[in-house]
């Protein structure tokens, strides 16, 4: 379990009729939709978020260095799973 902010990922952006929308997805695997309006500005599928619950609100912080590790970390596994030097399986 994480100490300090829970964290959500942003699963994808869409165009909706209500107009953009984030989808977001929580620790637990619980997602949701959110206007994109109300997250930080400049956000991107897959980023992550610290969700910090203040006096005035819950407020959205983009993690870049934690995004950025994520997403070397799956590209090291995209890489050995193409080279079959991994040990990983992928069960479809």
């Amino acid at each position: 379990m994480n100490d300090g902010p829970e964290r959500w990922t942003v699963d994808a952006i869409e165009d909706s009729p209500q107009g953009r929308l984030a989808r977001v997805e929580r620790e637990g695997g619980l997602t949701f939709d959110v206007p994109l309006h109300a997250l930080p500005a400049g956000v991107r599928e897959g980023d992550l978020l610290a969700v910090v619950e203040g006096p005035d609100g819950v407020t959205l912080h983009l993690l870049p260095d934690e995004t950025a590790a994520r997403r070397r970390a799956a590209q090291r596994r995209l890489e050995a799973l193409n080279t079959g030097d991994g040990e990983e399986e992928i069960s479809l």
